[in-house]
């Protein structure tokens, strides 16, 4: 079975091409191509979006430990000698650098009577190197200990031996009731 041959539309007079169905015009074609040219800007933009969005979380996420574990550190500095220095995280971190600020809180500042010069704010700043922009900062108050070093230490030893002695009487003990 054979089917008869169509003619082509371009060689059928004027008044069957309205009729004609071969394809599509140019103009059908450049209304599909910029249809699909917004969607495809739209998608690239949503993407690059949701790419800085994870690298703000990200730096919020390693910055903020990296101030936790500087503040730390600073907490456990004698009272005294505790002042404003800088640096960065070394190997582990090469792109992060840090800043802090130490600054005495009064009677005024905190409220506390009998507070003065017992409490010391810590501000511990998180910089990225070549992004002023992206800082993380993080305070924490310290407050000094009331006792010296040399009589928690003299109340340790004194503890201590007092164990050591407590434990070498029950073994004296323990031998005699054998």
């Amino acid at each position: 079975m054979s089917f008869p041959r169509r003619k082509p539309c371009f060689n059928r007079p004027l008044a069957a091409r309205g009729r004609c169905a071969s394809g599509f015009t140019l103009l059908e074609v450049m209304i599909a191509v910029a249809l699909i040219a917004i969607a495809l800007v739209t998608l690239i933009g949503a993407q690059a979006h949701s790419v800085a969005i994870a690298t703000g979380a990200r730096f919020d996420a390693v910055a903020s430990m990296l101030a936790q574990w500087k503040l730390t550190e600073l907490s456990l500095e004698d009272f005294g000698q505790l002042t404003g220095s800088s640096g960065d995280f070394g190997d582990a971190y090469p792109h992060f650098s840090w800043k802090s600020e130490v600054e005495e809180v009064g009677e005024s500042e905190s409220g506390i009577k009998g507070s003065g010069d017992m409490l010391k704010t810590v501000d511990v700043t998180v910089l990225v190197d070549g992004d002023p922009t992206r800082t993380y900062t993080a305070r924490t108050i310290v407050y000094k200990n009331q006792k010296n070093k040399t009589d928690t230490d003299r109340e340790a030893e004194t503890a201590g031996s007092g164990k050591a002695e407590a434990g070498g009487n029950r073994e004296t003990g323990a031998e005699t009731a054998r």
